[in-house]
């Protein structure tokens, strides 16, 4: 007797769990329509005008072949070669009373300084690194993805504040207020925290049997998505632009500010460099502070940069980009009372 044999089930393009409920099926569904619908807009709009989206592709990869590439890419060679030789762990040993004082694990210093030094999306980086490893758990990984999500001092010394708004000082200034906003902030949680529990330690047996090929590789492969979100972030912005869908927030703010500074806090939402720009280029007593907003906040494009990091250590996005825009708020204030404060009104 022969059985027949059915065909398989075909697999849904979103998976979504089997606890979920049908209100949360519904949402999911809901949101990939959404995306699809604005994602053939967006194909439309390329295909009426392509060489003018051409212009902007070729502008944000202009960008990052200039700035991000040379920056960034020999830190994502030598922090993944620290990670993989145990210098975390070296670190986090020596370091751990004074971050379980801060319930964080060890290994968070390590991360921040490194994050300090090189910027976006560097400490990401780290932390996905060391959650793959088992270094550090998903929960402890969440509480750090704050603390080490930072902007350099290249970038905010010379660039921002040397090339844009033409004064060291300003950078200086915004360096200060930019790392005292993101320390203030993870400090003010720290008492409705419980502490966490630290995984089993590994031993590691350092070798340099082919880690030098796998962190550059694994460099390569980073700092190419890093271009790919600054280019297709310049065609958004552009094509939000045309669509005419800034004009509400960017009436929004022109309630508290002048329409330069509304202007360019809109841009720095989507994109920080292009937002530091703008508001350089308007000027007056709004424009540092709100640099301060949009690098701190880090805006779309820096933010999706992490997330894709930090969603494979199990941090949820919504929480992150929460305490971000905490931490924006708090660094546009700081940066106010320094500027006031060293008459750079």
């Amino acid at each position: 007797m022969y059985q027949t044999q059915t065909a398989p089930a075909r697999q849904p393009r979103y998976k979504i769990s089997a606890a979920a409920t049908p209100a949360r099926k519904k949402k999911t569904k809901r949101t990939a329509v959404l995306l699809s619908v604005a994602a053939l807009l967006l194909i439309v709009l390329l295909a009426l005008s392509p060489a003018r989206y051409a212009a902007a592709c070729l502008e944000g990869v202009s960008l990052w072949a200039k700035a991000v590439l040379p920056s960034l890419f020999p830190f994502f060679i030598l922090t993944a070669l620290l990670t993989k030789l145990g210098a975390a762990e070296t670190l986090a040993d020596k370091l751990s009373p004074l971050t379980k004082k801060c319930k964080l694990p060890g290994a968070a210093a390590y991360c921040f300084l490194l994050s300090i030094l090189s910027g976006y999306p560097v400490g990401s980086r780290i932390i996905a690194d060391l959650a793959g490893s088992g270094a550090v758990s998903a929960k402890q990984a969440a509480r750090m993805s704050v603390l080490c999500s930072t902007s350099g001092p290249m970038f905010l010394i010379g660039s921002v504040g040397g090339a844009m708004f033409g004064s060291a000082k300003a950078g200086a200034i915004l360096l200060a207020s930019h790392i005292l906003a993101v320390l203030l902030v993870c400090l003010a949680f720290v008492p409705l925290l419980k502490p966490l529990p630290e995984p089993p330690p590994k031993k590691y047996a350092p070798s340099a049997d082919n880690i030098l090929y796998e962190s550059v590789y694994g460099a390569v492969i980073s700092i190419l998505c890093v271009g790919g979100f600054i280019a297709a972030f310049y065609v958004l912005s552009l094509a939000l632009a045309d669509l005419h869908i800034p004009w509400l927030p960017e009436q929004l703010f022109g309630l508290l500010f002048p329409q330069e500074i509304a202007e360019g806090l809109c841009a720095g939402l989507l994109e920080a460099t292009h937002g530091c720009a703008l508001l350089a280029a308007g000027g007056g007593r709004f424009a540092l502070p709100a640099a301060a907003f949009c690098v701190t906040f880090g805006g779309a494009c820096i933010l999706c940069q992490q997330l894709g990091y930090l969603k494979s250590a199990g941090v949820k996005a919504a929480p992150f980009i929460g305490i971000k825009a905490l931490q924006g708020t708090a660094a546009f204030l700081l940066c106010f009372g320094l500027c006031a404060a060293f008459g750079m009104e």
